[in-house]
């Protein structure tokens, strides 16, 4: 018995080995590699032009500077608000769209297919579709609300420096929104039916159903939906940089990530560029830390 329990602890790490060895080969190299390089090149002066032998070390210059770089406090400041609203805005969202499938649809593998059309889409066609949306002269948003006698309020959504955030903000929140209506039907398929059906039973009203059965079985999800978005909010760039390239007027929906690359390939300023991005990265990997710990210890 022993020998056979021995054979297949053996099988067992082999087996762990074969799978686990390349995956952190493919780790180290496309993901800790990058990282770890654009730490070092963050304490050069390398511009990104020459070859970066060519560049001299300059310690902790590139990270002092940022305390007194007053677009990058716009671009914090815009980061802030465009992570505030999603982060209120999508998991209610994505809840709501979930339960409503799994709830009150019949052909739920229709309308799940429909509600997660937005996330497969590639950007630039989001971006397209959005801009034509927004389009001042002919767009839908403007439309919409000539049609229901709110036409005074009618404006270039993208162009207006009061309105572009927000206008960007809500083409991510319907991008964003089926990638995690996706976890919350997860989350809801397993919870047991046996204690949704006790507690109606005992009188409780579908909201109390929602809020003392249906959340605390899915918690676990909804931390990792949290998670997530709070990761997207400090990586968001492909919908800022094709919709309004950080504009309009002085940098209005400039992000971290968008000031850092314009910093690094066109300002010519790689060294200055990848402390912000470093720094980004430092800082969503320390939330996200003490997010998990703190959920660890609540359960």
């Amino acid at each position: 018995m022993n020998k056979a329990k021995s054979k297949r602890k053996k099988r067992a790490v082999i087996r762990f080995m074969a799978f686990s060895l390349p995956a952190l080969v493919v780790y180290t190299l496309f993901w800790m590699v990058p990282i770890v390089m654009s730490a070092g090149i963050s304490f050069t002066d390398w511009t990104g032009m020459t070859k970066l032998s060519e560049s001299s070390f300059i310690g902790l210059k590139n990270y002092k500077n940022l305390f007194s770089d007053s677009i990058l406090k716009i671009t914090i400041r815009n980061n802030l608000l465009y992570g505030l609203i999603t982060i209120l805005l999508v998991p209610v969202l994505a809840f709501i769209v979930a339960y409503m499938i799994e709830n009150f649809t019949r052909k739920k593998a229709l309308f799940r297919t429909v509600a997660y059309l937005p996330a497969i889409l590639p950007s630039i066609v989001v971006v397209m579709l959005w801009k034509w949306m927004y389009n001042p002269s002919y767009g839908l948003v403007n439309k919409i609300l000539e049609a229901i006698g709110l036409g005074n309020f009618g404006t270039g959504w993208l162009t207006n420096s009061d309105t572009a955030l927000y206008a960007v903000t809500a083409a991510a929140v319907w991008k964003m929104v089926p990638t995690y209506f996706v976890l919350f039907m997860a989350g809801l398929q397993s919870v047991s039916k046996d204690l949704t059906e006790a507690a109606v039973l005992d009188g409780a009203g579908r909201m109390q159903v929602i809020r003392n059965v249906i959340l605390p079985s899915i918690n676990r999800i909804t931390t990792i939906v949290y998670i997530l978005i709070f990761i997207d909010v400090f990586r968001v760039f492909d919908l800022i940089y094709a919709m309004t390239n950080g504009g309009p007027g002085y940098y209005n929906t400039e992000m971290i990530l968008t000031y850092g690359y314009k910093t690094t390939f066109t300002n010519s300023n790689a060294g200055y560029g990848m402390a912000i991005t470093t720094t980004l990265i430092l800082f969503a990997m320390l939330c996200t830390g003490v997010q998990l710990y703190f959920q660890s210890r609540k359960e």
